[in-house]
């Protein structure tokens, strides 16, 4: 297997070997268009937080609304006082039947409405990662301007509901805490999910690309210090449910897909069973180390959302300060796509996720291809 960094001479003496392999192929054969392949490293709700993006300030931590929480149930702070000792420990059972239906304690993480409104607080600021999807550009109702490409009119109400919570938050170089803590504590259980890339004439400028994003038959290996390994070999999963493949094309060394749909199981244990976006855009970098860094956006629905936070139960509202009925209603409230045809309530919410991905073989199991960060395609699976 050949070190996929070196694009130079490892490349020429790989595409040579590759040749011979096919029983030799003519010279302009060996300038035939790149495939490359690569293992996701990082996908999570992308956050553009700033000072000031929350003019009503970030949502208080759990220590504080809880209090208010408890004042609600009608607990004095006399009584309430004892569960503050060695918190959140005491208090996860505390929290959890504070809603009423039907004058009944009700779990209110299964039943978000049973309380009444919080009225947490939300973004309001100028930029989000993500794409105009609804075709409004600037006059797009609540839009927000990405801080990248500086597009106008990016629709990201995920980031606006969820913006303003502590564990939500993040900027260019630092992950929000939850978002990331929640992709990584899952890959190790979870297929890796790989992305490969065809048609690539130049990573500067490419007019017909196609991007394939699917998943492996086993997780992702990691480095010593914990990080999603480079160069690592994976093979393809073959099942149809997991094929998203667009259309794309590259200018200026950034790679932009068509609209298309994204169906992917994640984790059906930690948090997100499963992803869906519609009428999504792919936005990639190609990075000097060979790497790609970008923004995945689209409609996506909003309860899938609400449950992957709530699943947690107190737990999660507690530990993340993120008021859980709180973020139930805002995220109904700011969705802004697909209604439902009886009672007209949107079904999904714009956003934007951050993708990152390391070089990687892929093996095709069906067709004996791999491909490589150094467009050897095809070759003999045999190493």
């Amino acid at each position: 297997m050949f070190p996929v960094r070196k694009f130079g001479a490892v490349r020429g003496l790989a595409l040579s070997l590759a040749g011979l392999m096919l029983g030799g192929l003519a010279a302009g054969s060996a300038q035939a268009s790149e495939t490359r392949g690569y293992v996701v490293s990082w996908f999570h709700r992308a956050a553009y937080s700033q000072d000031g993006d929350c003019p009503g300030g970030l949502n208080p931590l759990s220590e504080v609304f809880v209090k208010r929480i408890l004042t609600d149930m009608g607990k004095s702070p006399e009584t309430w006082a004892p569960l503050f000792k060695d918190y959140p420990a005491n208090m996860y059972g505390a929290v959890v039947m504070r809603g009423k239906i039907d004058g009944k304690p009700a779990n209110v993480y299964v039943n978000p409405t049973s309380v009444p409104d919080p009225q947490i607080h939300t973004v309001a600021g100028k930029y989000a990662y993500g794409f105009n999807l609804d075709g409004k550009g600037a006059a797009s109702p609540n839009g927000f301007e990405d801080p990248e490409t500086h597009e106008q009119g990016v629709n990201n109400q995920l980031f606006r509901a969820l913006g303003c919570f502590v564990a939500e938050r993040g900027t260019p170089t630092t992950r929000p805490t939850w978002p990331a803590i929640e992709w990584d504590a899952g890959r190790d259980q979870m297929p890796a999910w790989i992305i490969e890339i065809s048609g690539i004439d130049s990573i500067q400028n490419s007019d017909n690309v196609t991007v394939r994003i699917t998943r492996a038959t086993g997780p992702t290996t990691r480095n010593a210090s914990g990080d999603p390994q480079a160069d690592m070999t994976y093979r393809v999963d073959p099942n149809p449910r997991m094929q998203n493949v667009v259309h794309a094309r590259i200018k200026d060394g950034v790679l932009t897909t068509d609209r298309f749909n994204f169906d992917m199981l994640q984790d059906p244990v930690l948090g997100v069973a499963e992803y869906i976006f519609k009428d999504a855009k792919l936005r990639l970098t190609f990075n000097p180390d060979g790497s790609i860094k970008g923004i995945l956006g689209g409609y996506t629905p909003w309860k899938t959302i609400y449950v992957s936070l709530a699943v947690g139960g107190s737990v999660n509202e507690l530990n993340l300060s993120i008021d859980m009925p709180g973020s139930y209603y805002a995220l109904r409230r700011l969705a802004d796509a697909y209604p439902d045809p009886k009672t007209g309530e949107n079904t999904m919410i714009s956003a934007g996720y951050r993708i990152e991905a390391v070089p990687a073989f892929l093996v095709h199991p069906q067709d004996t291809r791999v491909s490589q960060a150094t467009g050897l395609v095809p070759v003999s699976q045999t190493r």
